[in-house]
């Protein structure tokens, strides 16, 4: 042994993930590849080595030696910062970790490796574990090291529990699975009853004799000498996700030994093997609860809190850890880990925002190369209780993704510290009674929906922490609406008229003709009318201030007066919240709808009667009921209504009254195929009075057409077509299944890609790749083989999430938004758009993107900040 300190080794096992899927790979060999071409730029990592393992699913990087513990944790540091970079170029990063829940990837069981728990043995995986190695002077001084230190071990097993879901990806109940497996086989063992390298030899060679274990190196021993001899080392059966935590048991396994070997050479080396009863039975609780719960004192075999058992162990090493300087930062260290708790529990923490086990993947691989530290969030005392398992925030330094409200730091961006601190100060106790209250008041107005898979309606789940969209980006969105909608109004007219797009190629026919809303009844619009005065504008944000459109709804878009409904509720449920004045009334959309209904009137009528007309089934839904209420006019259904020379008219009893704006909140086909009051037919009579201007009626039948999924894709050119500009804001890359190409190219990557039917209403038929079985994938593959023409493909957008409370605590939750835009004509002819400053915010289940509420999803009041 050298003088002072005893050196330090640790070589750990690390997962190689694809970046793009969160799951595992089999790429060693080519990320060494790539570390050994990069080598020019690891001159400080010559120490250490790289192995592959696990048939290429993971490396083994051994640090080398060293003697001070900053020194060791820097080294680690630097080592898994090499193998992230080498990685990066093919798409694969790397995860310390015991293993992943990520179910579908398997690997062939090796020899060596411990049988898999019963029941679970088609179930075998990648498992990555780590070892302590402290230097001494031989094997026997090793050997009656390892058997002294049994007692320590499941207290720093605690620390390093890092496995809790089983291969399927269910969660298992354990910190760590991978250690009631690996001890459920004969030949694990936690050390030997012997204080020699010869009575080691002696049990491994009794071992083998019984055909158990093919050799020696098929026995796993949780504390032993070295193979050669110089040291004494300890395997943990889960790889630690942060260095903080590794280098705190190196240096509590490295304190221990020092102690142990003092306590010899003072003569007191007398020893009594801990009970193999309570020393199962501390392995198990360590490997259950981590150190989250009570573990179980080795010597004593009663149940202690395990903060209580690792500060009597730290007091119990004072000495050994304070000769060598570094007391301070063991405390330091160990404060962090306290805070932040196992790696086990910030896994479960991370599933619980979303769900999503990419997300478990995602704060792996961002802790494992210290892009975020659990240390830092126990230091963060600001709004704790609520952003507990919300920030920091790993699936937004990891995936492509932002969170609206709370930066990659973790820190609340300006326009949210107010409204965050509100609903910190509240507390879950107390929102929860707000929630409910609110929850009364909605179902009391009738704001309830449609669950599939629900008999009855749900009350409408509306989260308290309202979305804010400051002036700034408010006025990039609604110009780019604006600009969309005109387009899209010049494009009805010409597809229903002259149809210059479709000689000039930029739709072409054949692509008209397979949109399902194109259709006759749209020639029905008279010159100069408009096609769709009342658009909707689906939007999500990609990055800070960034958005997109993810799609057009020129048929009947809802949501304003829901919008208003939203409004209310958090306004009487949360007055805390403040801000009101700052903020733009949602009731100036309604204003505005009662607005362009008037300006849409047929020619010569000044003061227009408007009527809303719906199906028999939606008489009771709110939103409809509001907008009636809003402008004016009756709520009508189709046997209300009758068409007679050329005019539409309402009937009521043996009164009738003219209609001269008819706002359609239903079926374009469902509407034409009713019988109205006289027990006509209405689709001849109603198509004709509108040819006539005997009534305008708002949206115009054949709108479909343009807001069909496969135009969507060409919206930039009809942008440029009509208006000769570029598009002001985005949209979502589109694959066209109906081109064959296209259509192998969506095949070949269908598991990362989003398909929606062309025809599809919110969120129905949609398959999002990443969050779909293979089963659902080989079914969806079928379909686009056989009927690739009714579909669409588009990359997986990076949905914004913002906090959402689930009833315990702030959750991230994905969001989009349905923005409006009006359309009026003007004076000289032209078409004037002006989108309200409303929106609605549709919230997504935990797991998902889909944010349609009839799948679950919830809603949040939209705060548009005055310019």
């Amino acid at each position: 042994m050298t003088d002072g300190q005893r050196w330090i080794r640790i070589d750990e096992e690390l997962h190689l993930v694809d970046l793009r899927t969160r799951r595992p790979v089999r790429r060693a060999p080519e990320v060494l590849a790539a570390a050994h071409e990069a080598g020019g730029d690891t001159d400080h990592d010559t120490a250490g080595e790289v192995t592959s393992a696990r048939h290429g699913a993971l490396l083994v990087s051994d640090v080398g030696a060293h003697t001070g513990l900053a020194e060791l944790g820097e080294a680690l540091r630097r080592a898994r910062a090499r193998l992230a970079r080498a990685g990066g170029g093919i798409r694969t990063g790397v995860v310390a970790a015991g293993s992943l829940a990520s179910p579908g990837v398997e690997f062939d069981p090796t020899p060596e490796e411990p049988h898999p728990a019963p029941g679970r043995e088609s179930q075998t995986r990648a498992a990555a574990r780590f070892r302590v190695v402290v230097e001494v002077a031989d094997a026997d001084e090793a050997q009656y090291v390892a058997r002294r230190a049994v007692p320590v071990a499941p207290v720093l097993l605690a620390m390093a529990a890092s496995s809790p879901y089983w291969a399927d990806g269910t969660d298992s109940g354990y910190a760590s699975t991978r250690t009631f497996e690996a001890r459920w086989s004969p030949a694990h063992f936690t050390a030997f009853a012997t204080d020699t390298a010869d009575g080691v030899l002696a049990v491994e060679d009794a071992l083998v004799d019984t055909g158990v274990v093919v050799d020696r190196e098929s026995i796993d021993v949780d504390i032993r000498p070295s193979r050669d001899g110089a040291g004494v080392e300890l395997w943990a059966c889960d790889s630690c996700s942060t260095v903080d935590t590794l280098v705190v048991v190196a240096a509590l396994f490295r304190a221990t030994v020092d102690r142990i070997l003092a306590e010899r050479d003072h003569h007191d080396s007398r020893w009594e093997d801990p009970s193999p009863v309570v020393l199962d039975a501390a392995y198990w609780r360590a490997a259950r609860s981590g150190l989250e719960g009570d573990l179980v004192d080795a010597h004593t075999g009663r149940p202690r809190p395990a903060s209580d058992l690792v500060n009597e162990l730290v007091e119990e090493l004072t000495d050994q850890l304070g000769a060598g300087g570094e007391l301070d930062l063991v405390h330091e260290l160990l404060d962090g880990i306290r805070g932040s708790g196992t790696s086990a529990t910030r896994q479960r923490a991370a599933h619980r925002r979303r769900g999503r086990r990419g997300d478990v993947v995602a704060v792996l691989l961002a802790e494992t190369v210290d892009r975020i530290r659990p240390r830092d969030v126990a230091d963060d005392r600001d709004m704790r209780s609520m952003l507990a398992s919300y920030s920091p925030l790993g699936e937004a330094v990891t995936e492509e993704v932002h969170d609206e409200a709370i930066t990659e730091d973790g820190e609340p961006r300006p326009e949210y510290v107010d409204v965050l601190k509100a609903v910190s100060d509240l507390g879950p106790g107390t929102l929860c009674e707000r929630k409910e209250k609110v929850d009364d008041r909605l179902r009391d107005l009738g704001v309830t929906l449609k669950v599939y898979g629900r008999d009855e309606p749900q009350v409408f789940p509306l989260d308290a922490v309202p979305r804010i969209i400051p002036a700034d980006q408010w006025a990039r969105i609604s110009a780019g609406i604006e600009q969309r909608a005109r387009a899209m109004e010049l494009f009805l007219r010409d597809i229903y008229g002259p149809g210059e797009i479709t000689r000039a190629g930029v739709v072409p026919a054949e692509a008209l003709e397979r949109a399902p809303g194109f259709r006759p009844t749209g020639r029905s619009v008279p010159e100069g009318a408009l096609h769709a005065p009342v658009c909707g504008v689906d939007l999500v944000s990609t990055a800070p201030g960034e958005w997109v459109v993810l799609e057009d709804n020129l048929r009947m878009a809802g949501g304003l007066a829901m919008a208003v409904a939203l409004r209310d509720r958090i306004t009487e449920g949360f007055p805390e919240f403040g801000a009101r004045s700052e903020v733009h009334d949602p009731r100036a959309g309604l204003d505005m709808v009662l607005q362009t209904l008037r300006a849409a009137a047929p020619e010569g009528v000044d003061d227009p009667a408007i009527a809303v007309v719906i199906a028999d089934d939606e008489l009771e839904a709110f939103d409809l009921g509001q907008v009636a209420a809003a402008i004016g006019g009756p709520l009508l259904t189709p046997d209300d209504l009758v068409c007679e020379d050329s005019r539409l008219w309402r009937v009521e009893g043996d009164e009738r009254a003219p209609v001269d704006v008819l706002y359609v909140r239903m079926d374009e086909e469902m509407l034409l195929s009713s019988t109205g009051a006289d027990g006509s037919v209405l689709r001849r009579g109603l198509l004709g009075a509108m040819a006539e201007g005997g009534v305008a009626v708002v949206n115009a039948p054949g709108n479909g057409a343009a807001d069909d999924k496969a135009i969507y894709a060409r919206v930039p050119k009809i942008i440029d077509f009509y208006l000769g500009e570029k598009p002001l804001i985005g949209q979502v890359g589109t694959y066209l299944c109906s081109d064959p190409e296209q259509r192998r190219q969506v095949l070949d990557r269908l598991g990362e890609l989003v398909v929606k039917p062309i025809d599809g209403y919110g969120g129905s038929g949609i398959t999002v790749g990443p969050e779909c079985s293979p089963r659902e994938l080989d079914e969806r593959r079928d379909e686009l083989r056989r009927h690739g023409e009714r579909f669409v493909a588009q990359e997986v957008q990076s949905l914004s999430t913002l906090p959402t409370f689930d009833g315990h605590e702030l959750q991230r939750r994905h969001v989009d938004m349905r923005a409006f835009v009006m359309l009026r004509p003007g004076d000289s002819g032209e078409i004037l758009a002006s989108a309200p400053p409303v929106a609605m915010t549709r919230v997504a289940p935990a797991g998902t993107m889909v944010v349609n509420a009839s799948s679950g999803g919830g809603g949040k009041d939209t705060w548009i900040h005055r310019a």
